[in-house]
């Protein structure tokens, strides 16, 4: 394994710890950091960003936790030591979206919202350069979003976690993610362009 996707690995592998680390903690730990509208109201706006590192239960936090590590092996280039500069965006803004576009949303925790931007930050550069399989994936991911979004997230899923599904939040991650990476293209061309005719 190269010296890279080693520390790709074990930046993934340290993501998983910290979630289980916190639903070890429990009900205190998931209280104090959790999407709480009336709590970041009154000033705990932590609470935007720390919400999805916590989860409803020992089997929500598997999952996300197997997500983390399907992205990092769709794309360990993206595990990189901006990695958790990423993170920190996609968990404030996807928070940011909840407290001032979702006003019916109460509470929420979990990591879903994040991961779904992170999968668009993994697939999407591997598609506009032509791999065929990971515009597959994408449109899949794609595809459940908008079935969660519109017709109504799976019961048995619902069940599993141990709560609602919060599938707006999927929403704000996947466009964020998109917005992410033409952000990234954007800077490219400009770099390019400065390159290209330095100011004399």
């Amino acid at each position: 394994m190269e010296k890279g996707t080693r520390a790709a690995w074990c930046r993934a592998a340290g993501l998983v710890v910290l979630l289980l680390l916190l639903q070890w903690g429990g009900e205190t730990v998931r209280a104090g950091l959790r999407f709480e509208r009336g709590a970041i109201a009154a000033g705990e706006l932590w609470r935007l960003g720390s919400a999805h590192f916590v989860h409803l239960g020992w089997n929500h936090a598997l999952l996300n936790g197997a997500g983390v590590l399907l992205c990092c092996l769709l794309a360990p280039e993206r595990f990189d030591r901006g990695l958790w500069r990423r993170l920190a965006c996609l968990a404030l803004a996807v928070g940011l979206g909840l407290w001032w576009l979702s006003p019916q949303v109460p509470d929420y925790v979990g990591l879903s919202g994040v991961l779904y931007g992170m999968f668009v930050l993994c697939l999407l550069p591997q598609g506009l350069r032509g791999d065929r399989s990971a515009w597959l994936a994408l449109a899949c991911i794609f595809a459940w979003m908008l079935w969660q979004w519109l017709v109504a997230p799976a019961a048995s899923e619902e069940k599993m976690i141990g709560g609602k599904i919060i599938s707006i939040a999927h929403v704000y991650g996947f466009c964020l993610g998109l917005a992410g990476v033409g952000l990234a293209w954007l800077g490219r061309r400009w770099r390019t362009a400065v390159r290209r005719h330095p100011q004399s």
